[in-house]
């Protein structure tokens, strides 16, 4: 008989832990190759970071409705949707799991990190136990610090019931006047507890952020009101697919690929008048004289320096005249002096040489033909750009020369 009860007592006992054991939930589904997308070179980011937040307390998994899945699901295919070719920094945070997932109120799943389809679904994937409190506030806290590494734009995603999390208000409050105007907070809420009194909670979190939204569930209930999410939070227009958003975006046509600044405009670097991605010559002395590709046009003077030497004698003072009457046919010009070496010798000391060679015909043209010092800048490329072969002694000769910029072809 004692037997009996001892078996009955250890029965019931098993069934009581059982009961008070969290249910482990159900494998995430694999991401969908078929349904992952580009940008298809029409929009650019609309944020720089974004952190998403998914509820999986007590509240969410009770009175037999799995709300958990429900939202797990909604955060999958946003993930999914999410064009693989942007550039986010990415977080994904879990809130009021069981002790059986961890002790902490809120777990970093993924991030902070640059954003990468599969791994954020391997973290979506990490939560398969819930049960706990809503800490809400704390992981609205926890998202600040999340957020304090990154600049620019950020997007906070909480989806969540909205149940038990009356203090959530004030921590978001917190949260946009830490990022300012640089935070949109977004609500997805998750059933109809309550007679919507968690919706309700939901959309005063969203109107915090002055600049996102809430919806439900119910709202996202197929795949074109979630790609239709992805775009409202993500993207923006980006008709010449520079990267830059079309709102602000000053020079809409740049070609595609083409380096821009911040307001979509293609660089100049050099300020010779010629955009980096057409500019062959792209250090060009600012004020020098270009042709389409960026390149100096050149004069070049026929002064035969002999090996090792940067005299520059009295004979040929008629090709120097030539530059100086170049030079003065262009009077708003800075004139570039370069000079150049055959490859005998290091090129290190061949550097020297090209520098000393373009500096005498610069001292030759303020001292004989009165150029004006502030309008000359000599530079020597030493065998870098050779135009004859250096294997022979005609050849060499040819490569031991000086060009003049001045705004003149030959």
């Amino acid at each position: 008989m004692k037997k009996l009860q001892r078996l009955l007592f250890l029965s019931i006992l098993v069934a009581l832990v059982a009961s008070c054991s969290p249910i482990m939930q159900p494998p995430l589904a694999p991401l969908d190759p078929e349904t992952s997308k580009t940008s298809g070179e029409k929009y650019a980011p609309k944020v720089d970071n974004f952190v998403m937040i998914l509820d999986a307390s007590l509240s969410m998994d009770e009175d037999g409705k799995n709300n958990f899945l429900v939202a797990r699901k909604i955060v999958s295919q946003i993930n999914q949707k999410i064009p693989n070719d942007l550039n986010y920094n990415a977080g994904l945070r879990s809130i009021g799991h069981s002790s059986y997932q961890s002790e902490n109120s809120t777990e970093l799943l993924y991030g902070m990190t640059n954003y990468n389809k599969s791994d954020f679904h391997d973290g979506l994937s990490k939560i398969r136990y819930v049960g706990g409190p809503t800490l809400m506030a704390e992981t609205l806290q926890a998202v600040g610090n999340d957020l304090k590494s990154v600049s620019g734009k950020s997007a906070v995603i909480v989806v969540s019931d909205g149940l038990n999390i009356d203090n959530a208000p004030a921590a978001a409050e917190e949260l946009k006047k830490q990022l300012g105007h640089n935070l949109c907070i977004y609500t997805i809420s998750i059933g109809h507890k309550n007679n919507g009194a968690g919706q309700d909670m939901m959309k005063q979190i969203a109107s915090i952020g002055q600049c996102g939204f809430a919806t439900t569930d119910a709202d996202l209930a197929d795949s074109g009101s979630i790609e239709n999410f992805v775009k409202s939070v993500f993207l923006t227009e980006d008709s010449d697919g520079d990267g830059v958003a079309d709102t602000v975006d000053n020079c809409p046509n740049t070609p595609k690929g083409a380096p821009v600044n911040d307001v979509g405009c293609s660089l100049d670097s050099d300020g010779d008048g010629v955009f980096n991605y057409n500019d062959q010559c792209p250090d060009t002395p600012a004020g020098v004289s270009v042709d389409v590709y960026g390149c100096p046009t050149k004069l070049t003077l026929h002064i035969n320096f002999g090996h090792d030497s940067t005299e520059v004698g009295a004979e040929f003072d008629s090709e120097i005249a030539k530059a100086a009457q170049c030079i003065n046919d262009y009077p708003g010009n800075t004139v570039a002096i370069e000079g150049h070496t055959d490859s005998r010798g290091s090129a290190a000391y061949n550097q020297k040489l090209s520098q000393r060679r373009a500096d005498s015909v610069k001292n030759r043209l303020i001292e004989k033909f009165n150029i004006e010092e502030s309008r000359i800048v000599s530079k020597g490329f030493g065998e870098s750009k050779p135009i004859a072969d250096n294997k022979t002694a005609g050849g060499r000769e040819l490569n031991r020369r000086v060009e003049v910029a001045c705004g003149a072809t030959e």
